[in-house]
């Protein structure tokens, strides 16, 4: 019997860690989950969750196309040498590194000796998908072009097209990929887990990005030691920073009363009801970056500053 891989990807924010709690909860006859969680910043937001929820994790930290892609090689590798786990899920939000990840998996020897890839799934969040096709075009289309199951997730949310629309939508760009609908990660599993058909091809191993890649998520983490005295004010900067190519901001707010969770979206930001200690730590994540870092600091640092001087 071989360890089947699935990976699972999508725009930040969309979901995919409640899809992958979903998926783990469900399938206890595969022995233990390993999950390969791809994060954008040291600080793993993430991977905490999906302990709770059983399984192994490994968090790797997406630095670039290559040694990321080493990385999620060599975590894959430890997991099967343990013989511990049937089926290995990775999670990714990198765009051209998804392709690249899968073809590199089954060129390693011992994987491709002992694993096998099984369904890509892509979550997309219905109440953000026009934003997202307007703001990340190339990215979210690119991660749609991979998927073998594409999940609409937070259905709740959705807002002017219908749920039919949305699929119609997606199915004109990739006819025949199964679409489905979720609330809160509710996917379904056999669609996702079930074994492949005899005839059945993983697509993320026919899409090549090489000669027309789109950008790649960049990040950086702002840190401060200042305390905020005022979470709303200082949200409301969060949400209107300049520029546009925040996909997602997460991280830790050190507040008067307490360290908050914190995680937002364009237009969107909601206080984590997760525990969390420390200093202020926010991990943003978009398209050109590290061009805007200075700028962004800069703007924050004023707004914790202006607070401290109120307070006196």
């Amino acid at each position: 019997m071989k360890v089947t891989i699935n990976v699972v990807t999508g725009i930040l924010g969309a979901g995919k860690t409640s899809v992958l709690r979903h998926l783990i909860d469900g399938h206890n006859l595969d022995g233990v989950p390993g999950v390969v969680v791809g994060e954008y910043a040291k600080e793993g937001f993430d991977g905490q969750m999906l302990r709770n929820a059983g399984a192994r994790v490994s968090e790797i930290t997406n630095t670039g196309r290559g040694e990321g892609a080493k990385s999620y090689v060599e975590s894959v590798r430890d997991m099967i040498e343990d013989e511990m786990h049937w089926r290995i899920y990775l999670e990714t939000s990198g765009v051209t590194q998804i392709s690249q990840v899968a073809n590199d998996l089954l060129a390693d020897p011992l994987i491709a000796k002992h694993a096998q890839l099984g369904r890509t799934v892509t979550v997309l969040d219905a109440g953000a998908f026009t934003l997202h096709d307007k703001l990340f075009n190339a990215q979210l289309w690119a991660q749609i072009a991979v998927a073998d199951v594409v999940v609409i997730n937070k259905t709740d949310k959705l807002q002017s097209e219908s749920l039919s629309d949305l699929k119609r939508r997606i199915l004109t760009k990739r006819p025949g990929v199964e679409v489905q609908f979720s609330y809160m990660g509710q996917a379904s599993r056999p669609v996702i887990l079930d074994p492949l058909k005899e005839d059945e091809r993983p697509a993320i191993l026919d899409v090549d990005f090489t000669n027309d890649p789109p950008a790649e998520f960049e990040a950086f983490v702002y840190r401060s030691k200042r305390v905020c005295f005022d979470r709303v004010t200082f949200g409301h900067r969060l949400l209107n920073l300049p520029g546009g190519a925040i996909a997602r901001f997460k991280g830790a707010l050190r507040c008067w009363d307490k360290t908050h969770c914190l995680n937002g979206f364009p237009g969107q930001l909601d206080w984590d009801s997760t525990p969390v200690q420390g200093r202020t730590a926010i991990a943003f994540i978009g398209l050109g970056l590290e061009a805007r870092r200075a700028e962004i600091t800069e703007i924050l640092d004023a707004e914790l500053d202006g607070q401290q001087a109120d307070d006196r």
